[in-house]
């Protein structure tokens, strides 16, 4: 299987792990459910191809630009006349989550933020915005597998990922070398004005 077969694959898994018919019925526990019982009922090998995926998704999203979108989407805020000002704080572990849940929402999505995280606000997608962590992604392929063969707590699928593609960098130890330093506090609304107000609007009325 070559590698955009790979990747069609990994699309196709996620997409139909999604059986909500919109964005206000749709439940992230359920599309990870979902997501693990497909797996469950594929060959290891293609439980591998998935893991290799999700990890090459998850590091390409590794952008500052998609941890601004953390910040803005995800951090306490103050407004004072109109203005926001993010605190700056990020946690490792929470912004692999996110990037998680930002891969569940699809193929064009996803290429679309990479493309510019302002398509966030330009009308073409809809999202609950209430819960952007999608830890369980992390472990569907390892879920899956002990599902299949009667396994409990294994980790042959992750291990086995590690050992035939030592060139693909785990999330977890990837040395993040971004292009510039993040803009944090006020600065966030000088460069994605008509991001952080929409967003900002919205999480005010939470």
């Amino acid at each position: 299987m070559n590698i955009d077969l790979n990747e069609q694959f990994f699309w196709e898994l996620i997409a139909k792990a999604d059986t909500s018919n919109s964005w206000e019925t749709y439940d992230i526990d359920e599309h990870i459910d979902e997501l693990t019982a497909l797996l469950s009922e594929l060959e290891s090998d293609e439980m591998i191809l998935f893991e290799m995926e999700l990890r090459k998704k998850i590091n390409a999203l590794d952008t500052v630009e998609i941890a601004e979108l953390s910040i803005i989407l995800e951090n306490n805020f103050e407004v004072e006349d109109g203005i926001y000002d993010f605190d700056d704080c990020m946690s490792t572990d929470g912004f692999i989550y996110f990037r998680c849940w930002l891969i569940l929402k699809g193929k064009e999505f996803y290429y679309d933020i990479l493309k510019d995280i302002n398509v966030f606000v330009s009308g073409k997608y809809e999202f609950d915005i209430g819960d952007t962590w999608a830890e369980g992604l992390l472990y569907v392929s390892d879920l899956g597998y002990d599902a299949k063969y009667g396994k409990e707590d294994s980790s042959f699928v992750t291990d086995t990922t590690d050992e035939l593609y030592p060139d693909i960098e785990h999330y977890d130890l990837i040395d993040t070398q971004w292009n510039r330093p993040a803009y944090i506090g006020k600065e966030l609304q000088v460069h994605y004005p008509k991001l952080v107000s929409e967003i900002g609007a919205l999480r005010s009325e939470e």
